[in-house]
């Protein structure tokens, strides 16, 4: 625990998100009275106790959450820490459905789960951290290897986190469906024919046809609760896009 103090501390000092409100997070009930918690948005503070509270609300009408559902570009590199952290102790899955994305420090996230779904027509991708003037500094190398820690604990493998050290921050490398099911990421569709985005700035994802909560919240998932959640491991999170 002391050491991921010191991670979000050295975080926190070496980027500070441009983020003025939290992500858009709340539970929805799916089909068969599945209920998951859906994030759209830049990750901000704040994020971490609302995901407790949509869990601890479910917890006390008998529900259970099965899954967190991601969408969006990065955010706080220090909230990204401790929302992974929770979604680890909990043991809940994630998911990146079609015509989603998720980037910078919500890699970390989706890392995170206990179980990783994606589809083919998400986009999941990592870069190395900078200021919050988009300088690559000393501080945001040491954030960046940090970050790399933090993201082999959750099993990804050295060729992704080569590239996320490797990739600048004003760029993103895409991963690929091979590089995620090297993760254990579960791809939960067949693949699609359209191309990557050339730059993380593109409005690609307005383009993509998304899918129902039905069809994109995988059947095998099963359901949690952050009731008797073993200790969490150490987490990390991702720089804000301008």
């Amino acid at each position: 625990m002391a050491m991921l103090t010191s991670i979000l501390k050295l975080l926190g000092a070496a980027v500070v998100s441009t983020t003025a409100t939290a992500a858009d997070l709340k539970s929805v009930t799916l089909k068969g009275d599945v209920t998951i918690i859906a994030l759209s948005g830049d990750v901000a503070d704040g994020d971490t106790e609302a995901a407790e509270g949509l869990i601890k609300t479910a917890n006390d009408g008998n529900r259970l959450i099965s899954a967190v559902r991601l969408d969006s570009p990065g955010g706080s590199l220090a909230e990204a820490v401790q929302l992974a952290n929770l979604i680890h102790r909990a043991k809940l899955p994630t998911i990146v459905a079609a015509g989603s994305r998720c980037a910078s420090a919500c890699f970390i996230v989706f890392a995170a789960g206990n179980e990783k779904f994606a589809s083919h027509d998400a986009a999941i991708g990592v870069h190395g951290v900078s200021d919050k003037f988009g300088h690559e500094t000393a501080q945001t190398e040491e954030a960046t290897i940090a970050m790399g820690r933090i993201a082999s604990g959750f099993g990804v493998p050295p060729r992704i986190i080569g590239r996320m050290v490797t990739t600048h921050a004003h760029d993103i490398a895409w991963l690929t469906p091979s590089e995620l099911r090297a993760m254990g990421t579960i791809m939960t569709d067949r693949p699609g024919h359209r191309d990557p985005p050339t730059s993380s700035d593109d409005r690609w994802l307005a383009g993509l046809d998304i899918r129902s909560e039905e069809e994109t919240t995988p059947q095998q998932i099963d359901r949690r609760s952050l009731k008797d959640a073993p200790e969490p491991d150490r987490h990390v999170s991702h720089p804000q896009r301008k």
